[in-house]
């Protein structure tokens, strides 16, 4: 939740000092730093705290090595499942630069230019993962949040409170505060603004602001793999230098290669005065001297180097007691947050990419257990292999159905035990049948049975049945979206059997009204042929097109009269016959009112003249009260291989096959009680049209 003085901020000032990172470069910080400075109250602290910092170094001068200082990190992935849910390999090959960087350690600092060979500066600070989180669970250092707030651009309306703000209430470690005393907190998203990274410097006008201490980073900068491309990205050390009260080597501004900032610095002394480059320039002297240009805090991509000014004025931050940087790296904070070496086993725990598959699927369990496992018991009931040692086993579920697993960890000397009930849920590779999937929500007593399935997001609320509204009856589904900016909500069928060579078309009934004309949600239809393997888009329906009703800022609940269809047309299913076929409803927020689904339905024949095997004999046609199916040869029918549908491909009543007379060949129907109308005999996924008068 945003504390008071983060609404303080963002009433008053719109937003707050911070420091863009290089590659995508913004003016703001200038800007908003100038803005916030024209109130006295800021300007005050802040000019209170940068000359405490000062002094703080200055008495630090001849104290300032010898000292390794560990700083505990959690990196906080924020994704809508798309790229920039990175892996955690890709994370920890950024630590794994950072540290690098910051320790001196990184191969290319040999190939500094011979002017500044002298002055390149171990800073003697290293960052840990964190492995315990605020109340006490153990973690790996890594939150996983899902959210559309992912991306965060200048013209959105969301930005990086609004990032923290979804990351403490939906991620998928502890849903609360991170104290940036204990934990130094890096979030990661697809966007942010319109920068690599950004960050703020140290001040107590922050304190106790998960926001004003964070550093903010773009997916694709973090690390050397991954989205990141191979290419070593050296942005993360550059936002941990301002986290440290590191400016530019040009000075507090955002734009490098100005004139102008020949009239700036950084008040180092050993980064010499210098407009700021783009380019590995290394003879750049507009200012004078030849410019530091492979330091970190410039914007060139030859990156390599920070000096002993830089260390030392780093190092007076993260031993001051401004913004808390000085509790980080005590023993007893690192003891608290579990970033210390000899980590303890301390869990039992394994994963899935999807625990919802087809029968002979193969699923990969992966591994989550902490800390130093030395070996793994794996069981897997109804699985093929049934029990594993492997640390992430791939098993096979021949039959449908739900199974447990079960796994028992050990470093050597202790072991955790973990069982999941239920854990893997195997559909059935030949589906409902198709024409059992008319589904009205009128019978249904809760929403997430065996024939849909509502996926976890994170956000306060999902799908849900709602009894007192629907479009031809009293039950919908729907989603409580005014309620909730910006979810995403996904609403999956279980396997459906389009495998009958019969034409299907599905439709689909829902209401929906925005708040005001800039709403932007979004209602997206998907299909699977290989049981939810891979899915195609088959109808978006977003903006203006969705709305079914006026503008309503209330509470919306749709009348009779505003509710519409959607139909996907027997051509767009062609290739989607097939007897595992999945269906789903993708909701993306976009700051409307609530959203309803009803009626959605697989329709059959119509209108299809009868096709296929003509020694099959069918008589009389049109019938009254008997109809006799005859086939040639050894043709022989039994309840198992025949069933009877109306025009739209709703099974009929089944007393027409209990009452049925099978005699080789031959089958007799009593149609006695049948309505008037055309129907189709299915026999062996070939159909034919009868008219009972």
């Amino acid at each position: 939740m945003r504390s008071s003085l983060a609404l303080f901020i963002i009433s008053f000032f719109i937003s707050v000092p911070i420091v863009y990172g290089q590659e995508i470069h913004d003016c703001s910080t200038h800007r908003n730093l100038k803005r916030l400075l024209n109130n006295k109250a800021f300007k005050a602290q802040y000019n209170v705290d940068q000359l405490e910092l000062k002094q703080h170094e200055l008495n630090t001068q001849n104290n300032k090595s010898g000292i390794v200082y560990t700083i505990p990190v959690v990196f906080h992935v924020i994704h809508n499942d798309g790229i920039e849910n990175i892996s955690d390999e890709q994370i920890l090959s950024a630590l794994d630069l950072l540290n690098r960087d910051f320790r001196r350690l990184n191969p290319d600092r040999n190939t500094v230019a011979s002017s500044f060979q002298s002055l390149i500066a171990d800073i003697e600070i290293e960052f840990k993962l964190a492995t315990i989180a605020p109340d006490g669970t153990c973690f790996k250092g890594i939150t996983r949040t899902r959210s559309p707030r992912t991306v965060d651009t200048e013209n959105d309306n969301y930005d990086g409170y609004d990032q923290v703000d979804a990351i403490v209430n939906g991620n998928d470690v502890y849903r609360g505060f991170w104290d940036p005393t204990k934990y130094l907190n890096i979030y990661i998203a697809k966007t942010i603004r319109s920068a690599a990274g950004y960050t703020n410097y140290p001040t107590s006008f922050f304190d106790g602001d998960m926001y004003g201490n964070g550093i903010f980073m773009r997916h694709d900068y973090m690390g050397s793999i991954g989205t990141a491309g191979g290419v070593e990205r050296r942005v993360l050390p550059h936002e941990v230098g301002h986290w440290l009260n590191l400016p530019h080597t040009w000075g507090s501004t955002n734009e490098p290669e100005l004139a102008s900032n020949c009239n700036t610095d950084d008040g180092i002394a050993d980064t010499p005065n210098t407009i700021g480059t783009f380019a590995c320039v290394l003879s750049e002297s507009s200012c004078g001297p030849v410019a530091n240009v492979e330091n970190y805090m410039n914007y060139a991509e030859c990156r390599k180097m920070f000096t002993t000014g830089q260390k030392s004025r780093m190092r007076a931050a993260v031993t001051s007691s401004i913004a808390g940087r000085n509790n980080l790296w005590k023993q007893n904070n690192l003891l608290e947050v579990g970033a210390i070496s000899n980590l303890q086993l301390c869990k039992a725990d394994f994963s899935l990419k999807k625990n919802i598959v087809c029968e002979n699927t193969d699923v990969e369990f992966t591994d989550e257990s902490l800390h130093n496992i030395s070996s793994w018991s794996w069981s897997f009931p109804g699985g093929n292999p049934s029990t594993s040692i492997a640390q992430n086993p791939i098993v096979t579920y021949q039959n449908s159905g739900k199974y447990d697993v079960a796994l028992t960890v050990s470093d050597g000397s202790s072991s955790r035990s973990i069982t999941k009930e239920n854990f893997v849920q195997v559909l059935s590779a030949e589906g409902h049948p198709a024409f059992d999937s008319q589904e009205s929500f009128e019978d249904a007593l809760f929403l997430s049975n065996e024939k849909w399935f509502v996926y976890e997001w994170g956000q306060s609320y999902n799908w849900e049945l709602n009894s007192s509204v629907g479009a031809s009856g009293t039950s919908s589904v729907m989603i409580r979206n005014g309620e909730e900016e910006g979810g995403f909500y996904q609403l999956t069928s279980n396997t459906i059997n389009l495998g009958l060579d019969l034409p299907a078309s599905i439709s689909f009934k829902y209401a929906f009204a925005k708040k005001e004309d800039s709403n932007n949600d979004k209602l997206t239809f998907q299909v699977s042929k290989d049981c939810g393997k891979t899915w195609s888009i088959k109808k978006i329906i977003s903006g203006t097109n969705l709305a079914t009703a006026p503008n309503t800022f209330g509470y919306f609940v749709p009348s009779f009269n505003q509710w519409k269809t959607s139909t996907i047309s027997v051509s767009s299913l062609s290739n989607f016959l097939v007897s595992n076929f999945r269906m789903r409803f993708i909701f993306e927020g976009g700051g409307g009112n609530n959203f309803y689904l009803d009626d959605i339905n697989i329709g059959g024949p119509v209108g299809i003249s009868e096709n296929g095997n003509n020694n099959l004999l069918i008589y009389p046609n049109p019938v009254n009260d008997f109809l006799s199916i005859e086939g040639e040869g050894n043709s022989e029918f039994s309840a198992e291989n025949l069933r009877v549908v109306d025009i739209v491909g709703k099974i009929v009543e089944s007393s027409l096959l209990d009452n049925a007379v099978f005699k080789g060949n031959k089958v007799t129907l009593n149609t006695s009680k049948l309505s008037s109308g055309i129907y189709f005999v299915v026999i062996n996924k070939k159909y034919y049209q009868f008219i009972k008068q």
